[in-house]
């Protein structure tokens, strides 16, 4: 080739100009909002403020989201637990449970390690929140919650058009509107948080008074679905923390760690069951409560003993195996008698008497 044309030469790639249909295809493409990367926490504060003076709430809550999930600020901060908090007021006003999962879960990334204190403090924040809002909402409204089915399942056009149909007046409906989404936003709240708490040992006080105030959620509003998905997710919590147990502790012969917690909460979880006469969920309860007692190879309190043999009587009553039922009794008498405060009389002769008829 002559000297000209090795100098025009240019490679093929190099030749070839973008068209305007191919930029604008791909302008179409491209999102039209884009995560903001705040340099400081500060920042992402004010300008969520400043969406929400306006009124832009989902906005808001998009720009906390990105600092939380943001690598650049993992580091824990005074101003970070300001986020969390505005993040959650935000989701409980939209009823947002998924986003609060999710922003609890970055936050727990961002102090478990640093200052988990703080972790308590939100948990505790968040539930104190949605409780008093839901109350607010739901005051008045206790009989409409019974009609509700499932919390865990979504409003679908066929449950829109029945619930149209039947006979309830204007009232009656927007009375349900406003207590189902209440109802389901407690409810998934509360398996938030046990589920953030499941494996954080510091926090077992948490766990345990979370997992009662659900228990007494269950009983309250009568949700007898939901009391037994959450003693499977009560059970799945446990056998993870089996699996997860040092082989030193165990080969010491050592009650391994928190299942001393999970024995009060499975207590408490029989007194639900009992409640919402649950009773094949109960007696299940009773059998989690026998092998938690042989791993930590100790006996519990006397009281809770004394409540462990009143609900198994109670349980063969109800399955009709009066043998059992009646040795249990039996069981209930003899530990009332041997606790150093002396029980009713009355009461003491009336539960000797049924022992004696049953037997």
């Amino acid at each position: 080739p002559t000297l000209a044309a090795a100098r025009s030469w240019r490679p093929p790639y190099a030749r070839r100009r973008p068209r305007a249909r191919t930029l604008v295809a791909f302008a179409a493409r491209a999102p039209a909002t884009m995560a903001h990367h705040f340099a400081k926490p500060e920042n992402a504060l004010k300008r969520a403020e400043e969406l929400l003076h306006v009124g832009q709430q989902q906005a808001a809550l998009d720009s906390l989201h990105d600092v939380l999930s943001s690598k650049r600020h993992r580091t824990w901060t005074p101003t970070i637990e300001q986020i969390i908090k505005k993040y959650l007021d935000i989701c409980i006003s939209l009823k947002k449970g998924r986003m609060a999962k999710d922003g609890l879960i970055q936050y727990r990334i961002i102090c478990q390690q640093v200052n988990v204190g703080s972790l308590e403090e939100v948990l505790r924040y968040l539930m104190t929140r949605v409780d008093a809002e839901a109350l607010t909402a739901m005051q008045g409204a206790e009989d409409m919650v019974v009609a509700i089915n499932d919390l865990d399942a979504e409003e679908t056009p066929e449950s829109i058009l029945l619930s149209a149909m039947t006979g309830d007046d204007q009232a009656t409906r927007n009375e349900r509107e406003v207590v189902t989404p209440w109802l389901k936003f407690m409810w998934e709240t509360y398996r938030t948080v046990l589920e953030i708490l499941r494996s954080n040992a510091k926090l077992e006080s948490l766990y345990q008074e979370t997992a009662q105030k659900a228990f007494a959620f269950c009983v309250k509003y009568k949700r007898a679905t939901e009391l037994r998905r959450l003693c499977e997710l009560l059970r799945n919590h446990l056998s993870a923390l089996s699996k997860f147990q040092p082989k030193e502790s165990a080969a010491a012969g050592l009650p391994p760690d928190g299942l001393g917690m999970h024995l009060e909460v499975r207590f408490a979880q029989l007194n639900a069951a009992a409640d919402l006469e649950l009773w094949q969920e109960a007696y299940r309860t009773i059998e989690d409560i026998h092998q938690l007692q042989l791993a930590l190879k100790r006996a519990p309190k006397a009281s809770m003993q004394a409540n462990y043999y009143a609900k198994l009587a109670q349980v063969f009553l109800v399955s009709d195996n009066l043998l059992l039922h009646a040795y249990c009794l039996q069981r209930l008498v003899s530990l009332l008698r041997a606790r150093k405060t002396a029980p009713d009389p009355a009461e003491l002769r009336k539960l000797a008497t049924t022992a004696v008829v049953a037997a």
